[in-house]
């Protein structure tokens, strides 16, 4: 009969070992220039669908930090006009009534059907 050993080697350190080398081989010239370079190209690529009808993740983000640039931009903008805009609109609401009033009374009255609606309408101001 033969002799056997058995020798046990725990499992932590067999992936801690593999783990430094792994570390240690990606972190020195070439082979580090490339897992670098995979690294980046897998993030710029990456999609959210396999179909690739979807942006990128970093195509999301960029037009999203656009976005929020441009709203800031537009803000800044209403800000400043802030009177302009207010003047222009109640110039708008207060020009022409006559017009806006028979446009809203044709409007009504082609919703009305044959069930018989009364509208009583008031345009006179009471203060």
């Amino acid at each position: 009969m033969g002799s056997e050993m058995k020798i046990e080697i725990p499992t932590k350190l067999i992936e801690d070992s593999i783990r430094c080398e792994m570390v240690r081989q990606i972190g020195e010239g070439a082979m580090r220039d490339k897992f670098v370079e995979s690294v980046v190209k897998n993030a710029m690529e990456s999609r959210k669908d396999n179909y690739g009808s979807t942006p990128t993740y970093f195509q999301q983000a960029v037009n999203e930090m656009i976005r929020d640039e441009a709203l800031k931009v537009f803000r800044a903008w209403l800000e400043e006009n802030r009177a302009a805009i207010s003047t222009a609109l109640y110039n708008h609401l207060n020009g022409n009534k006559q017009a806006r009033l028979k446009d809203f009374a044709e409007k009504l009255a082609g919703n009305i059907s044959t069930y018989g609606i009364t509208v009583n309408l008031d345009l006179n101001r009471k203060d």
